[in-house]
């Protein structure tokens, strides 16, 4: 019988279980090796031109409101194939998960960093309200949260709703995982199909996107002013 506790220690973050010092170090230092074998990768696909463009996308898929819905259209009207993409995506995904699952009490108790991450378990704590297929469906109702392209459902807020309901480090690997691949490919061939078969320009899906980023929460918050209206 195959001994499936190596695995389970190695996602769970015990990849060297006989030096704490030394898991600690890697436990912070793989999810950046990864991102860095990511663009050596890129360097060796592309040249330095295009391999910095895409690198500039991926940067900016950490910054608010950008997310899976606008990095992968802008990055196929720019000519990369949607399978590289989307992998891209999936892989940063995975080692931002991996950071936070094997970094999280670390993470919490950086200053600012850590007022960030209780912020986002209030919004967590928010979204579960919300949601609360979210408690009854457990790695299934993640995967389906990191799967939707809504705006705070990435894999840093995915690992720590995983953490605030309780789900091991395999789980929440395997839930934002899942959902990553599934939710990057569908809108990555989505977007590839009415490019190829219907000639629609990828830059005006990305256009509807932008439009629709910006209008939402407009719409929210004038919707919010105008209950604290009425309520007051």
């Amino acid at each position: 019988m195959i001994d499936l506790k190596p695995i389970g220690c190695y996602i769970t973050g015990g990849l060297i279980w006989f030096s704490p010092f030394i898991s600690r170090i890697l436990r912070i230092c793989v999810p950046f090796l990864l991102v860095i074998c990511l663009i050596a990768i890129l360097f060796t696909l592309y040249d330095n031109s295009s391999a910095l463009e895409l690198g500039g996308l991926l940067l900016l898929y950490f910054v608010p409101p950008a997310g899976k819905e606008s990095i992968i259209p802008a990055a196929i009207a720019l000519g990369f194939p949607f399978e590289v993409v989307c992998l891209s995506i999936v892989l940063v995904d995975i080692a931002c998960c991996l950071f936070m699952i094997w970094n999280f009490e670390l993470v919490c108790s950086i200053p600012y960093l850590g007022t960030l991450i209780q912020y986002l378990m209030k919004k967590g704590e928010t979204q579960i309200r919300k949601h609360q297929w979210l408690e009854r469906l457990y790695v299934v109702g993640l995967a389906l949260f990191v799967f939707f392209p809504l705006q705070g459902t990435g894999s840093v807020s995915g690992s720590i709703i995983g953490k605030m309901l309780g789900l091991k480090s395999v789980e929440i690997f395997g839930s934002i995982t899942i959902g990553s691949l599934l939710s990057s490919f569908l809108i990555g061939f989505s977007v590839y199909a009415l490019n190829e078969y219907f000639d629609v320009n990828a830059w005006y899906i990305f256009g509807a996107v932008i439009i629709l980023l910006i209008i939402i929460p407009v719409i929210s918050f004038l919707l919010y002013r105008h209950r604290t209206r009425r309520r007051g």
